[in-house]
């Protein structure tokens, strides 16, 4: 069974994963804040925005309009709900989470050193669920009609 849904709809349902896992590594940075000082705090702070606006002026932003344009240029009206990432962007997803993953559970790696990364790249992923949420508002009464 493929889930489908419409393709405005999907661009909203793809703006709320990329919420959820933005607001995820943000949450996992924050657990990290007591194991910092006062001085690895401000320094991982900006650190991670630092991080966060790299992320989202060379991956981010080229990344999410061209999904939306995927999603838009669809001819058929539904969609399905993996049909849009390229199998090369799908097989990177699975590779960061679990590179993440490993990273989070590694006992040697301090947690000074991945608070800011994990800063940086839930920062860029708010902004990337950002950039679906205003093309679904820019375009729900459309309904992202097919090109004719």
């Amino acid at each position: 069974m493929k889930l489908k849904l419409k393709r405005v709809n999907l661009v909203l349902f793809t703006g709320f994963i990329w919420l959820w896992a933005g607001f995820a590594l943000l949450h996992r940075a924050y657990t990290w804040i007591s194991l910092l000082t006062e001085n690895q705090l401000l320094i991982s702070i900006v650190i991670g925005l630092i991080l966060a606006f790299i992320k989202i002026y060379f991956i981010f932003y080229k990344l999410t309009t061209s999904n939306i344009q995927r999603i838009y240029n669809f001819i058929d009206e539904n969609v399905s709900i993996l049909k849009f990432h390229l199998v090369k962007d799908q097989i990177l997803i699975v590779l960061m989470i679990l590179f993440g993953s490993l990273l989070r559970n590694a006992p040697f790696i301090p947690k000074v050193f991945l608070m800011p990364i994990y800063l940086g790249i839930g920062l860029a992923m708010l902004y990337s669920a950002s950039l679906y949420f205003m093309f679904f508002i820019n375009n729900y009464k459309s309904g992202l009609k097919a090109k004719n």
